[in-house]
């Protein structure tokens, strides 16, 4: 009878045959196909966040009274707020203190990070890239820089997983909280620490990912670079253990 190790390894193999099979099918045309991934994987990071901005909108349903951003302060409106014809008399003349939807003011502080993810993902592209081409060089590997972007864009295909399961965890987390804070900081507190116990969740999600992607670099490393499955392994498993590590941070 077959140790339950032995059939691991047997998976394991034989998912690593249809990743390196699949880059050979990919290659005469893998350059543009792997330009379309990273813009699927960028747009799609965009929407989740604007979709964690719907999250916010539709699950905190709180106000709470701030400082008005737009009335001066009052040592300005003393010196100038009785000049009729100056913009800050009007400014003086709103209230000290307003009353604001925390729900709508996370979902508007949310769009402000749609362009890091519009320029952030091919960034992690190409750095990912050409660190991935480095240790494959360092490894004896033949491949081109062209065949690294590819094999990274690949691997970078599986964040979409991470990136819908972390956003249903975080609606989650944010539907079944209770909020119930009086100023932003108290709510911003609540938020996190129901977040926090989506950690696990998120961790464990995070590692399915990154197992996936060590398969999806081994195959790509085996098909471009002709390197051995051992050395491929070792290679992506360097890359592996950091993404572990920046996900448990």
């Amino acid at each position: 009878m077959p140790s339950p190790f032995a059939a691991l390894s047997g998976l394991v193999g034989g998912l690593l045959d249809r990743s390196r099979a699949g880059f050979r099918r990919l290659k005469p045309g893998g350059g543009g196909l792997a330009v379309g991934v990273v813009v699927l994987v960028t747009l799609a990071t965009t929407l989740g966040i604007v979709g964690l901005g719907a999250a916010f909108d539709a699950t905190i349903d709180r106000e709470v009274t701030v400082d008005n951003p737009d009335h001066p302060p009052e040592s300005t409106c003393e010196t100038f707020g009785d000049d009729e014809d100056s913009l800050v008399a009007e400014q003086c003349d709103q209230p000290e203190r307003i009353d604001v939807d925390v729900g709508e003011e996370l979902r508007s502080a949310s769009g402000d990070y749609v362009g890091y993810a519009l320029i952030g993902v091919p960034i992690w592209w190409v750095v990912f890239a050409l660190a991935l081409h480095g240790g494959a060089r360092v490894a004896g590997g033949a491949g081109s820089v062209g065949d690294s972007f590819a094999v990274a864009a690949w691997a970078l295909a599986a964040e979409l997983v991470r990136l819908a399961v972390g956003l249903a965890a975080i609606w989650y987390a944010l539907a079944t909280a209770t909020v119930e804070g009086t100023t932003i900081d108290a709510i911003a507190n609540e938020i996190v620490a129901a977040m926090s116990a989506m950690e696990g969740p998120l961790l464990a999600a995070s590692a399915v990912v990154i197992a996936v992607q060590w398969v999806v670099v081994v195959g790509g490393l085996e098909a471009y670079h002709d390197l051995d499955r051992g050395v491929a392994g070792t290679v992506a498993g360097v890359f592996a253990l950091l993404g572990l590590l920046i996900a448990a941070v």
